[in-house]
């Protein structure tokens, strides 16, 4: 909890916190912005998201084929390192959607020349341009084909990510929306990711790090090597976990009661999740993956909202025991928390323990 920076928020910008990780899972916007805003000083949604507007993070396909918030300046190295055994991996299902590498090729001209100039267009608006050139949005059994051709080209490093219209994300250039990045290739990149993950994320094995990254297990292996001289490890049971040297011991006070959002890194940045709940409750919660309630570091239990339009927030939590009167009063401020942090007003809570 300390190293993934939940015992406090320390950061001053939700700039620092993305830094610090490295990547934050964000297919669901919401859920990452909060996952964000929890590490940051005086966060709201608002200033979260302003972050990824004014291009300090962005939003795009770096690993696991999943949408991740990115520092901007890392961006470029991150998509170029990670994406492409993801790309390779998707030869077969393109087959079955009848996608050539020559519908591949006309998609990302299509792209390219609908965006030049500073252009930034939502989803529907880049599927009618690809449909007015030909190219088929749509696939068989109701597969949007449209998608494929944008995860592929964020993952080529020619498209990300931009700012809302609305409510739909849009997508620009990359080299028009972060013009300037870091360039790292190599052992130099790979040491770095190693870096970010071990740092935030701390202890942790490198099955951990496989897993978080999409690297194989040699390449996550190698990564580990490259950086061992800052690293401290221990053993349980046979397993080593690694951790920064300069990782300090936890302070003897007891830790908040969070409301974690779905896909929290807590979670979703390891392959043995054990250490957030037993084995039949991690099969009770989506093994960590749904919006969590979290008591000592342990999942108690999970929560989901509901907001009216003049912004007033519900919350419902399913636990998975009773809880004690401290820690009720713990899960009601972390309510109160979401909701300031929401800019709304919390007109309830439901705590019910039922999820059993």
């Amino acid at each position: 909890m300390q190293n993934q920076r939940l015992t406090m928020p320390g950061f001053r910008s939700a700039a620092d916190v993305v830094r610090w990780f490295g990547a934050i899972q964000s297919q669901d916007l919401a859920s990452s912005l909060y996952a964000i805003g929890l590490r940051t000083r005086d966060a709201s949604q608002a200033t979260v998201e302003h972050a990824i507007a004014a291009r300090s993070i962005v939003r795009t396909w770096p690993m696991r084929r999943t949408i991740h918030c990115v520092p901007a300046e890392d961006a470029r190295w991150m998509v170029h390192l990670l994406a492409p055994r993801r790309i390779a991996r998707m030869a077969v299902y393109y087959r079955r959607l009848e996608i050539t590498n020559h519908d591949l090729d006309r998609a990302g001209k299509v792209l390219h020349s609908a965006l030049a100039g500073g252009n930034q267009l939502s989803r529907p608006e880049v599927y009618r341009e690809l449909n007015a050139a030909g190219i088929a949005t749509d696939g068989p059994a109701g597969i949007s084909r449209g998608l494929h051709f944008i995860v592929h080209w964020a993952q080529m490093g020619l498209i990300c990510m931009a700012s809302r219209k609305g409510k739909q994300p849009t997508f620009a250039l990359l080299d028009e929306w972060v013009p300037r990045s870091r360039k790292l290739s190599g052992d130099e990149a790979y040491a770095e990711l190693a870096t970010r993950y071990f740092q935030s994320h701390g202890p942790a094995t490198v099955a951990d790090f496989a897993w978080w990254s999409g690297l194989t297990m040699p390449e996550a292996k190698r990564s580990l090597c490259l950086i061992v001289n800052s690293l401290k490890s221990f053993s349980i049971d046979g397993t080593d976990y690694w951790l920064t040297r300069e990782h300090s011991d936890a302070p003897a006070t007891p830790w908040p009661v969070l409301l974690l959002p779905a896909f929290d890194e807590y979670t979703v940045g390891y392959a043995d999740r054990s250490a957030a709940a037993d084995a039949p409750t991690l099969k009770t919660v989506n093994y960590g993956l749904m919006a969590n309630i979290l008591i000592n570091g342990r999942i108690a239990g999970i929560w989901k909202r509901a907001i009216s339009a003049k912004n007033v927030i519900f919350i419902d939590a399913k636990l998975l025991r009773e809880l004690t009167g401290k820690e009720r009063v713990g899960l009601a401020r972390a309510t109160e928390r979401y909701a300031t942090f929401l800019g709304g007003t919390l007109l309830r809570e439901k705590f019910d323990a039922s999820l059993r």
